[in-house]
């Protein structure tokens, strides 16, 4: 005999309603995400929203996550390149394609809301924190990759350390990102990542 589950179905699709989350707490970051907005893209209500995700916060962290997984993919298909040149190539070029899609908004949701705290609720600070500890994550993998490279596949650093190359990736990375947010368009973007290959590339 069947059990029926407990509780009533969803009866929404929960990867469909973090998208729309992501695009709301992208557009208007956490603290100016209302609650009324959210509900309203998702289209549930907010006892649906508290069943489903718990709080707001809960909700972003969710979001956030499957924004790494989904529109951040690029990253870790970047890593799994088997040389260190190519690595770099997909970690820029195709940050630029995914910061410029047109069915996103422009830029990156994690330079969006994980900026400056002033102006920040107590829970906007934890969020920022989160999203920094998922940054601080993401560069040891790269750091780690960049470091394999030189050891394994004999990648000159040009005297750099695999620390300072992450970095200089991730601050191009994160400057294509506030430029796209401008409006700057996909081929000037793909110029300035391209600048960028020269200069670590070139020997």
């Amino acid at each position: 005999m069947e059990v029926a589950p407990r509780g009533r179905p969803r009866g929404f699709d929960l990867d469909a309603a973090l998208d729309r989350a992501i695009d709301v707490f992208w557009r208007e970051g956490y603290d100016g995400a209302s609650l009324t907005e959210l509900t309203g893209a998702m289209s549930i209500t907010a006892t649906s929203l508290y069943a489903a995700f718990g709080n707001k916060r809960q909700l972003f962290e969710q979001a956030f996550m499957r924004y790494l997984t989904v529109d951040m993919a690029y990253a870790g298909r970047a890593l799994d390149q088997k040389r260190l040149a190519d690595v770099f190539r997909a970690y820029l070029l195709d940050a630029v394609d995914s910061m410029t899609r047109d069915d996103r908004p422009h830029g990156c949701m994690s330079v969006q809301v994980g900026g400056s705290r002033t102006g920040l609720s107590p829970s906007g600070n934890e969020v920022r924190d989160f999203v920094s500890r998922a940054r601080d994550s993401g560069m040891a993998r790269l750091t780690a990759r960049i470091q394999e490279g030189s050891d394994v596949e004999g990648f000159d650093l040009k005297g750099m350390t695999a620390a300072s190359v992450a970095e200089y990736l991730a601050s191009v990375s994160n400057g294509i990102a506030v430029r796209a947010a401008d409006g700057v368009g996909r081929a000037e973007l793909r110029l300035v990542a391209e600048i960028a290959l020269r200069a670590l590339l070139s020997r």
